[in-house]
Order: structure tokens, then sequence, then C-alpha cells
């Protein structure tokens, strides 16, 4: 019987998340096509370049509409419960809130395991892929010029273009410093190309500081903590890394754009991000109640407030965090155990009511 009535329960509510998390998914997916489709045809990649680029952002926006989804979906199938009586018949029998939800825990250790992988891996290799597809669709000789700058522990490198995967670069400038950090030498390459883990640098000239400029000279080998993906992120406002990616960045071993805080704070929140359901969930039990109290609308108020509140204020911690305002750990785990204490004890307050 325990068995039957736990499934039973597992399959109303993973259904309903699952449903909204899908249909949350496409509803984003589509306003963002109506932006951007204009710009895949104008870059000549037809029907196809769209139905490419839809499908490459489908696990960014559903880590994006997971936790949106994990709260209404909680809502919603609660709601359902209770309206029809199954709530009620669950507690005359014995069968309490609290044991429901007990039934129910999987049901977040599932979209936890969905939300590691897609943090971890899908959206990191989804993101890669759509950058370097989007650049591929102009010739690296055909762009303008784009100079960037990146501090590596090679030197400060500047270059003014770069292919779409991030393994060739052009018009390279390389400045190294000495240890009182004034310049020291500045090598200029025509190009420089991404072979067997290092940068191969072609019409190469060096000019040391106090000396005469080098003639252009034979290929060399340049060894930096640069990589071709982290060129191909140097326009992405915000990175999709792994946790891995981003131990590298904050060990030095690969480079940074942004604040080390920025890193470390994202680190933290890729440790406290997969229990965001769990939370939902007890955030939304104030729906399983609306049919036994008058007033069920302010019950899913109530709920609805509180999942939002959650996400609001665990944003405004993660920038202060990112920022280096507070610590990147205090940023990551205050406003989820906050919020987790607080469910547990309107789970138990709701159960005594």
């Amino acid at each position: 019987m325990k068995h039957v009535l736990g499934n039973y329960l597992r399959m109303r509510v993973a259904g309903q998340i699952l449903g909204l998390l899908l249909a949350l998914t496409a509803l984003i997916q589509l306003m963002e096509l109506l932006e951007v489709t204009s710009d895949v045809l104008d870059r000549g990649l037809g029907l196809a370049g769209v139905l490419k680029y839809a499908a490459l952002r489908v696990p960014a926006l559903m880590e994006i509409t997971l936790p949106l989804a994990g709260l209404l979906g909680s809502m919603a199938a609660f709601f359902a419960l209770a309206r029809t009586r199954e709530i009620t018949a669950l507690r005359a029998a014995g069968v309490g809130l609290g044991r429901v939800m007990g039934y129910l825990l999987p049901v977040p250790l599932v979209f936890a395991m969905l939300h590691i992988a897609l943090t971890q891996k899908l959206v990191p290799m989804a993101e890669s892929a759509r950058l370097t597809w989007w650049e591929d669709a102009v010739p690296l000789e055909s762009r303008k010029a784009d100079p960037e700058w990146v501090r590596t522990t090679g030197g400060i490198v500047q270059f003014q273009r770069h292919s779409a995967d991030g393994t060739r670069l052009l018009d390279v400038r390389i400045y190294e410093r000495g240890a009182d950090g004034l310049l020291t030498l500045r090598t200029r390459a025509g190009e420089a190309r991404w072979r067997d883990g290092a940068w191969e640098l072609e019409d190469v000239a060096g000019l040391a500081v106090g000396s005469t400029p080098a003639p252009v000279g034979e290929p060399m080998r340049w060894q930096s903590n640069l990589r071709p993906g982290d060129v191909v992120n140097l326009d992405n406002a915000e990175p999709a890394l792994s946790s891995v990616e981003l131990a590298e960045v904050i060990e030095g071993e690969r480079v940074s754009t942004r604040p080390a805080s920025y890193y470390r704070t994202l680190r933290m929140q890729s440790f406290a991000a997969p229990f965001t359901v769990f939370i939902m969930m007890l955030l939304a039990i104030p729906a399983a109640l609306v049919s036994e109290r008058g007033g069920g609308g302010g019950r899913m108020l109530v709920a609805l407030g509180l999942g939002l509140g959650f996400l609001l204020v665990d944003g405004v911690f993660s920038a202060f965090g990112t920022s280096g305002r507070i610590r990147p750990d205090v940023a990551a785990f205050s406003t989820p155990l906050a919020f987790a204490v607080f469910g547990l004890w309107q789970l138990r307050s709701c159960e005594k009511a």
C-alpha cells in the first residue's frame, strides 16, 4: 500500500514539474527566437540554422526555468490534491504532510541530478558549440577587427580576430613584464595556432626594451594558460563553466575575465543549486491546505510569494558575492539554508493545522 501511494504521489508531482519545465522552456525559447531569427537568416543559415540555434539553447533555458518549474509544479500538484480532497483523505488515514513529503523525496533528487547534468555537462557543451557555430558562419578573414585583451601567465595578450573555435588568433601582441611590473619584451606575431597544448606563433618579431626590433623570424611556441575555449568565451558576459573549469580558473590554470570573487561564488553556488527544487516543494506546502481552510487563493499567494522571494533574495546575495562584497560561501548557502529551515518549520506548522 505504501509503495502504491508513494508512486502515485511522486508521479503526480513529478509530472506537474516536468510539464511546466517543458512549457516554460518552450515559452522562453519562442520569445528568444522572435529576437534572433532575423540575425540567423541574415547569416545565411536558413530554417535549419534557426532549428539548430533553438536546439543548442534548450539546456541553458532548462537550467533557468527549473527553479520556477519546481515551485509552480509543486503548487499545482498540491492544489489539485487538496481540491479533490485527497490530502484530507490521507490525513484522515493518518498520513500527514510530513509523510507525504517523505514519499516525495525521490522527486527533488531526480531533478537535482538533472540540474547537475545540465550545469556540469550539457550547458557548457551546448553553449560552446553554439558560440563556435555562430562565429563560424562568417569566415575569419572577412570579420572586422575586434581587439581583445587578456591577462595570461605568459603575459598580457592582444589579438585582433580569432577563429570560431578559438584555435587561431590573428595579429597577436604579447607584452611581458618583469618582477617590477615594467614592460621587458613585446612579441608580435601575424598568427597564433593552437597545437599540442600550446600556441605556435608565426611571423614572429620581438622587441626588448632598450633594443632595436628583431627581424621577423621562425615560428616559436608560446606556453600560457590561455586555451581555445577561453578565447571563445571572451565575448560571453556570463560564460557557462562547469565546477571543474571554475576550479581551474580560480587556481590560475585558465584565464579569467572577471574578478576572482565571481568564479568562487559560482563554484559555491554549483553545490547549493541542486537543492532548489526541494526547497521550492517545501515552500509550496500551503497550497496543500487550500480546501481545508477558507481563502485558498491567499494560501496560493503565500506559496508563490515565498518561492519568488527565495529567487529574489538568492539573486541579491549572488550579486553581492560575485562583486566581492560578501564571502562566496555566504552568498551561495545563506539563502538556501534560511529558506529550507523556514520551509521545514512551515511543514511542521501545517502538519498541526
